[in-house]
């Protein structure tokens, strides 16, 4: 049968560039750079350093230069920063060499590299945009000094062949006064990505927060770019009341919890956060509950069972979610057989789809997928670090008896917050304490939680949180 048709606003797509070492096809939004930067665990820092160093005829694969000096964020010393400095400097114009050289001035920026800078800044008069791009990202990130890259930001602000959403946050990040003009005169751009981080940077650089009321109206966007890129918009501006828009956001919970997290942190820096306003929404976007998110999109007619077993592969979460919410009122039987043929086939080893179903096995609530959530939890590959807090809530749902244990080893577990936190709230599901450890968890929201629990506090929104 065909495809069903979905509703949904007009939006431009991503910027060209991705995986051509541009940072990310959207820059500066809502991604965690320390989740995949170990993707190649068994490449030795000199490995990497002398196939930075080779000449590109001596390469088995021209793209091994790229590999190398992403990998070589995992060794951070002044061998890895000075071969860093010169592939960053080198202007060959080979194109595996341009994409390296992007890379090169991403990871010295994730290094903190300030005494790379001089090399950076040369890079900001190339003609390659997404070398600039890249190089502009990397002055905020390595707190360059203002006087000394402003001029090019404000000449960069006005070339529209940059990606002056960039530059609008690096201007505002290092408090460059003279970029407010500049800005206003981009406000009414059409370009939804240029226009919201104008609007997040002028309330940075001037105070005045009247426009970001309006940033919260993206979260809704069409377009599941923009929706990404509005949360760290945000994010920047401080916007402590759209903490409820974002964690109900169209978008993957990666997103969103990184959004929330953000700036409960910042809260908490201005001595105002609130244990009864952040643990819920916390909770509720570990939950995932697709009756939790603000649907953006809608069926004209109810599509087929394999039809939406395939969305759970797609990238624009508001789709996906539409699927998972339209999966949980179809038939649980043949739900669950599709689930695991699919899980079987492919799902296994995709980790966007991996993550909808095991979520999916858990509001199934049949107990034979039970291995497969196991392992899930237990899967230390960077991709599918989503899926442990996942699993842990399923594992509660479908062996209460049995999976205590597992959970209470996954609290004290020392990778990752989201998962001691998820799994706290599996143990509270199942009747049972948070590990004493987790009272004094490094993490200070894990360790906020975890009293909740010791002190019996509620802390779900309705029933979003049964298990």
């Amino acid at each position: 049968m065909p495809a069903p048709v979905l509703w949904r606003a007009s939006g431009q797509g991503c910027a060209e560039g991705a995986g051509q070492g541009r940072m990310t096809a959207c820059p500066s939004i809502t991604v965690d750079p320390n989740r995949f930067q170990n993707l190649f665990p068994g490449l030795s820092q000199a490995e990497a350093l002398a196939t930075l160093r080779k000449p590109l005829e001596a390469l088995e694969d021209v793209s091994d230069r790229y590999l190398a000096a992403a990998h070589l964020v995992n060794f951070p010393d002044e061998q890895t920063i000075a071969a860093l400095m010169a592939c960053a400097a080198d202007d060959h114009p080979a194109q595996a060499q341009r994409i390296a050289r992007r890379k090169a001035v991403e990871s010295l920026a994730r290094l903190g590299a300030r005494q790379a800078l001089p090399v950076i800044q040369g890079c900001l008069n190339s003609e390659d945009t997404y070398l600039v791009e890249n190089a502009v990202w990397a002055l905020a990130e390595l707190q360059a000094q203002p006087e000394a890259v402003a001029d090019v930001l404000l000449q960069l602000l006005q070339d529209g062949r940059h990606n002056r959403r960039v530059v609008a946050q690096t201007a505002a990040h290092l408090g460059i006064q003279e970029a407010v003009a500049p800005l206003e005169a981009l406000r009414q751009e059409e370009d939804p990505l240029l226009a919201t981080a104008v609007t997040a940077a002028l309330a940075r650089l001037t105070g005045n927060r009247e426009g970001l009321a309006d940033l919260e109206s993206y979260l809704l966007h069409g377009d599941v770019t923009v929706r990404r890129a509005v949360i760290q918009d945000l994010m920047d501006a401080q916007a402590f009341g759209a903490l409820a828009a974002i964690a109900a956001a169209p978008v993957s919970p990666v997103f969103r919890l990184r959004g929330v997290r953000h700036l409960a942190d910042q809260q908490r820096q201005h001595g105002v956060a609130q244990a009864g306003v952040l643990l819920p929404l916390v909770d509720r976007i570990l939950l995932d509950d697709p009756d939790a998110i603000t649907l953006v999109h809608r069926y004209d007619t109810t599509p087929g069972l394999d039809f939406l077993v395939q969305e759970l592969y797609g990238t624009d979460f508001g789709r996906v979610y539409l699927a998972v919410a339209t999966l949980m009122t179809s038939s649980k039987a043949d739900t669950l057989a599709a689930l695991t043929r699919s899980f079987a086939d492919r799902g296994w080893n995709d980790y966007g789809a991996h993550y909808h179903m095991i979520k999916l096995f858990g509001w199934l609530g049949d107990p034979q997928p039970l291995p497969l959530v196991r392992e899930a939890l237990a899967n230390r590959r960077p991709q599918f670090q989503k899926s442990r807090p996942a699993a842990a809530l399923t594992l509660a749902r479908l062996d209460p008896q049995q999976g205590g244990a597992a959970l209470q080893d996954a609290a004290c577990e020392g990778s990752f917050w989201e998962l001691r936190y998820a799994a706290l709230m599996a143990l509270e599901q199942l009747g049972l304490p948070a590990p004493l450890s987790a009272l004094a968890d490094s993490d200070w929201l894990v360790a906020l939680r975890a009293e909740a629990m010791a002190a019996d506090e509620p802390t779900h929104c309705g029933d979003a949180g049964a298990l």
